[in-house]
């Protein structure tokens, strides 16, 4: 995502983005120098950047459990930046392990190669791992598998302004607007209408199925909505007259 942000007191045109891997990451735009490498969930597969940001891996031993998961500390699902507040906005699996190992995998030159076999970590027996993308709401969540959460980071250094936490992980994507509302949802049906300059929540409504899409807005006849997907449903709001 581009922005332009101020580092180090120097106004600089950057790309910025939150990757699967657990960090954040600024470069500089016209040149691609790398500026900021900063992890957002918990991370224990590197441990330091080099002058370039390649990270210093620290591979786990077999059985141990390694941060972020498979799924990764965010995935396919849209974030967004907000020139108005200079934060970047980024839907996040917090507490989320893979445990790697096991019986080896050989790579065979033209056949399908998984890096190898792998579980969920689940750290309290009979906790659910974590579902499939297909599944709707459940009641039998525990966030000692993982959970969701809305990050706010400062666009310049990765730090984490504000949090707002959900109790099930979430493959939403975010919208925020000019106004300073941001909008998301989650795997617990919710959608929901944040303040962007702090998180707090302004509006939600269970629309009875995941949210799994990022939302959209536009105008019509000089109103102004707001739509998204729960389930197989599109859904859209509108103010009030």
């Amino acid at each position: 995502m581009l922005a332009d942000i101020t580092w180090r007191g120097t106004p600089i045109k950057a790309m910025i983005w939150a990757n699967r891997n657990g960090n954040f990451y600024v470069l500089e735009r016209e040149t691609g120098k790398f500026l900021v490498g900063k992890p957002f969930v918990k991370v224990n597969w590197m441990d330091t950047f080099d002058e370039r940001g390649r990270p210093h891996q620290t591979p786990q031993p077999d059985g141990q459990p390694t941060w972020p998961g498979n799924q990764g500390g965010t995935n396919w699902y849209s974030p967004s930046y907000s020139p108005h507040t200079g934060l970047f906005y980024v839907s996040a699996w917090e507490g989320y392990a893979t445990i790697f190992g096991g019986t080896p995998v050989e790579y065979q030159e033209g056949r399908n190669f998984g890096g190898g076999v792998n579980r969920a970590y689940v750290p309290v027996p009979g906790a659910p791992a974590v579902p499939g993308i297909r599944r709707g709401p459940i009641n039998n969540w525990t966030d000692a598998a993982a959970s969701g959460a809305v990050l706010a980071l400062d666009a310049a250094t990765g730090e984490v302004k504000w949090k707002f936490p959900m109790t099930d992980v979430t493959d939403s994507g975010i919208l925020t607007t000019a106004s300073d509302v941001l909008f998301t949802g989650g795997r617990e049906g919710y959608f929901q209408a944040l303040d962007a300059r702090t998180g707090a929540l302004l509006w939600k409504t269970n629309l009875g199925a995941q949210i799994v899409s990022g939302p959209i807005t536009y105008s019509v006849g000089g109103k102004q909505y707001v739509a998204t997907i729960s389930g197989l449903s599109l859904c859209v709001f509108a103010l009030r007259e």
